[in-house]
């Protein structure tokens, strides 16, 4: 059974990561690849290792802040290799081949709710698949905002993406939970002052088993 966070007690708002997290996709499989390369790889019977390189190898993080256009790169490669598809209905499909919300995480995130406690998402997205994850996904109607590194110009685990979310929610970091997959992440966030777990696939009831203390707020 998973201990209850030191300093939970606490706790006035969660930050959700998406990716491994909220999501059970967003994250490459055993194999190493993701699931949007094997559906296009099934729809197309195109090599997606090139694809891959052509639109993340390069400066991801300029991707992941919104500096450069995620469609821009995927229309380049439609360009170079002479794919004769569509760059924004290879972006769709990629968005919705990459989407699985866990389940177990949204009944937890209604128990949070319950209690008062805010919830957030803080994750490294570009700026076109936040607009999927919020409208299509429907999560900006599950959590209370949506912080995300397109939208900021800012990434984890730089500080400034914790400072930020610090002032837009008016708290102190102690008063802040990270929930998130990767270690850098959480690991930056203790740094800062915030609480952290480091989510492991699978584990919403040792996160429930942690965080059972704000799930009993006010109860009798």
């Amino acid at each position: 059974m998973a201990e209850p966070l030191e300093g939970i007690e606490n706790i006035r708002a969660i930050a959700w990561d998406f990716d491994g997290v909220l999501n059970r996709a967003g994250v490459a499989g055993a194999d190493g690849l993701f699931r949007w390369q094997h559906r296009m790889a099934a729809e197309f019977g195109i090599e997606t290792a090139d694809l891959a390189q052509r639109v993340f190898g390069h400066d991801p993080r300029a991707l992941m802040t919104g500096t450069e256009d995620i469609l821009d790169r995927l229309e380049a490669w439609v360009r170079e290799t002479g794919f004769e598809g569509d760059a924004e209905d290879l972006l769709e499909m990629w968005f919705v081949a990459e989407h699985e919300p866990d389940d177990d995480l949204k009944r937890l995130i209604d128990q949070v709710d319950r209690v008062g406690v805010t919830q957030v998402m803080a994750t490294n997205n570009d700026p076109r698949r936040l607009r999927f994850i919020a409208t299509e996904g429907g999560w900006a109607d599950t959590v209370d905002a949506i912080f995300a590194s397109g939208e900021m110009g800012v990434m984890k685990p730089d500080v400034d993406f914790y400072a930020r979310i610090e002032a837009a929610l008016g708290l102190e970091a102690a008063e802040i939970l990270l929930i998130d997959d990767q270690a850098r992440n959480t690991d930056a966030a203790e740094r800062r002052g915030w609480l952290a777990w480091q989510y492991q696939p699978g584990g919403a009831m040792a996160l429930a088993q942690a965080l059972m203390p704000l799930l009993l707020r006010g109860q009798p």
